[in-house]
């Protein structure tokens, strides 16, 4: 497993009870499907530690059961559709994972006006916060570097004029990035005032450069989806990089430099052609502890 995978999995995936509200089609495996009167009434026993709240049902006081979830505090992740937004009442102190998952009711989507959380709104030990905004919002759920103050992980799409970077540049804690649609925005240098370790990039429009990436001078794990033009790893030889994860990167060009990373320890290469020669490869597999090079 990759180190960024084991990372996020440690977020997600609680060792306790898992609840799921909502329609049985979306249940996700190995968690318990509940109504929310059903929920009310086993919480306590159950002391659930991850919770999807994905009810679409109109009859639901929301209101009432938002206060209800604000006093589970085995709860440490959350998974929450945008029609609980804006929040009524503030999740539990210990949340260490806020998750919001696309509207369920078309017509909360129609009517939906961009907000901010109010400023008495803080959730401090808030680590991990994820949205994909499939609704084409980009807006990150209203949330600010006020809102979850002690933020380490992000991930979500760009909007084109990169007001979500503008926003994300604030998260002084910030030690991860998952950044979906980055289309050509100068993320490096964006993000340079951070201590940025772990950084996932897809959804690339032409013309996106790398000749900014050192300017992430502490990055330890780099993920790349999707980068067709050409990449000289070069780029990236004097980062303290431990791992290297490439996806369908099909042009890439001096791979035989991660050979020269001495922090390296864990490289993935999967459908990029054919990168590396077999002694190259050979070489890497005999010098690194993890290789996974597949599809070339």
């Amino acid at each position: 497993m990759s180190y960024f995978i084991k990372a996020r999995s440690n977020y997600l995936f609680t060792e306790g009870p898992e609840i799921f509200i909502g329609e049985s089609n979306l249940l996700p495996d190995g968690s318990i499907r509940l109504d929310p009167k059903e929920f009310i009434e086993k919480a306590n026993n159950l002391r659930p530690t991850a919770l999807w709240l994905c009810e679409a049902d109109s009859n639901v006081n929301r209101e009432e059961f938002l206060k209800f979830i604000s006093n589970l505090h085995s709860l440490q992740s959350i998974h929450l559709a945008n029609d609980y937004l804006p929040l009524a009442s503030l999740p539990p102190s210990n949340i260490k994972a806020i998750s919001l998952l696309p509207f369920i009711d078309q017509e909360l989507l129609d009517r939906c006006v961009e907000f901010r959380w109010q400023p008495e709104q803080i959730v401090p030990d808030v680590h991990f916060f994820s949205f994909f905004d499939f609704d084409g919002r980009y807006d990150l759920g209203g949330i600010s570097p006020s809102t979850f103050p002690g933020l380490k992980w992000i991930e979500c799409f760009i909007d084109k004029k990169g007001r979500t970077l503008d926003t994300i540049q604030g998260f002084s804690n910030l030690t991860t990035a998952y950044l979906s649609h980055v289309r050509k925005h100068d993320v490096f240098s964006i993000l340079q005032g951070l201590r940025i370790k772990m950084l996932k990039l897809e959804g690339f429009d032409r013309g996106f450069s790398f000749q900014n990436i050192g300017k992430l001078d502490k990055l330890e794990v780099l993920h790349l989806n999707s980068y067709r033009e050409n990449l000289d790893l070069r780029l990236i030889v004097d980062l303290p990089l431990k791992e290297v994860f490439l996806l369908n990167c099909t042009k890439l060009e001096h791979a035989e430099v991660l050979l020269q990373v001495p922090t390296l320890e864990s490289v993935h290469i999967i459908d990029c052609k054919k990168p590396l020669s077999d002694a190259i490869k050979k070489a890497l597999k005999e010098k690194l502890p993890l290789v996974d090079v597949d599809f070339q």
